[in-house]
């Protein structure tokens, strides 16, 4: 099996406040949009907002998306003023040259940011 094109799904409830804040707050490029499905470009993956009506409640709140920054501190700051949450920030340790903060979407879909340190 050859695998390409990577994407990550996130299901949304509204989807220009989404799409403003994967746009404006993470600086993600427009690819393509609409009401129920619209696509950004994070460098060789697309970020997909998939419009909700209704959600289960075991539906799992991170689709695994993972990005990095330059300046940790200042990501989560713009996350928070984006109408997003910041759920946890977790130091580098352990072996591990990674800070790393846990922090929700403006529609409940969790994500990680992480900045490399030393």
């Amino acid at each position: 099996m050859n695998t390409y094109n990577p994407m990550i799904i996130h299901y949304v409830h509204d989807m220009n406040r989404a799409y403003r804040f994967y746009n404006e707050t993470l600086g993600l490029e427009p690819d393509t949009r609409s009401d129920g499905w619209s696509t950004l470009k994070c460098a060789d993956t697309l970020v997909a907002l998939h419009i909700i009506h209704e959600i289960e409640d075991n539906v799992l709140p991170q689709a695994g998306l993972n990005l990095q920054v330059d300046d940790l501190d200042a990501a989560v700051k713009e996350i928070e003023s984006g109408g997003g949450k910041v759920r946890q920030v977790r130091e580098a340790g352990g072996g591990v040259p990674v800070r790393l903060a846990k922090v929700e979407d403006t529609e409940g879909n969790g994500f990680e940011l992480r900045e490399f340190v030393g």
